[in-house]
């Protein structure tokens, strides 16, 4: 009977021990899988932002590309009314005659798209960069808005009244008599126009060309890579680069 009693006390004596080292042993369980987890997460979390950081560096990037492309259209565009309209009459006296009307230009293409300029957001170097970007993009549009309405002008003023006097037909005629025959709205109108024509086509020609080396300069630091095509006009047809005299 002591036997079998020694033998319950001692059993009864050792369970808290055993309970204890179980309970103990489920503890470092539990933060052992707590503490995977937190790691786990943690590397998704910081997974996640690296893949947006790259996402976004490659976001930035070919918006950097497409800012190059569109100031190549820009300029271009300006490039090839100079040759085409301007150019072959460029020693006329009566340019504002002989200079043409051209087909109407859509100023709401080939613009810059700002929304996706954030990156030029993050330093005064590129905020500076994004602000010449937009005045020499304003001087675009209002150049072109300047040709279409001279050439509106050209078309409905200044044609019928060469249509009348038959000038352009061979006829023979003095400046005198021209101005007589256009009368001085008609002439004031059109020499003012393309006077100030000419004038919107260089100065837009000198601010596009300033805010596109400005902008490669910038997107080369920026992004650590000389890969942005870098474009020049060999013949400008009479329209001068900044600082050329």
């Amino acid at each position: 009977m002591s036997g079998t009693a020694t033998l319950v006390a001692t059993a009864t004596a050792s369970a808290p021990s055993v309970l204890a080292g179980g309970a103990s042993a489920t503890w470092e369980k539990a933060l052992l899988t707590l503490a995977g987890t937190f790691v786990g997460a943690m590397l998704a979390f910081l997974s996640q932002i690296a893949l947006r950081k790259r996402e976004d560096g490659k976001a930035e990037l070919l918006a950097a590309h497409r800012i190059m492309f569109c100031l190549f259209q820009q300029l271009n565009t300006i490039v090839l009314f100079q040759k085409e309209w301007v150019s072959p009459r460029k020693d006329s006296p009566v340019q504002f005659i002989e200079i043409p009307a051209a087909s109407k230009f859509d100023p709401s293409k080939n613009l810059f798209d700002f929304s996706s300029f954030s990156f030029l957001l993050k330093s005064s170097g590129g905020r500076q960069v994004m602000f010449d970007l937009y005045l020499a993009q304003e001087s675009y549009v209002e150049t072109l808005r300047g040709i279409n309405e001279r050439s509106k002008m050209h078309r409905e003023l200044l044609q019928p009244k060469l249509a009348e006097a038959e000038i352009g037909s061979g006829k023979p005629i003095s400046f005198g008599e021209l101005e007589k025959l256009l009368g001085p709205l008609v002439q004031g109108t059109m020499v003012n126009a393309t006077t100030q024509m000419l004038s919107q086509l260089q100065h837009s020609f000198e601010k596009l060309v300033t805010a596109k080396l400005a902008f490669r300069a910038f997107a080369v630091s920026h992004f650590k890579s000389n890969d942005f095509t870098d474009f020049d006009f060999p013949e400008t047809y009479g329209l001068r680069y900044p600082n050329e005299t």
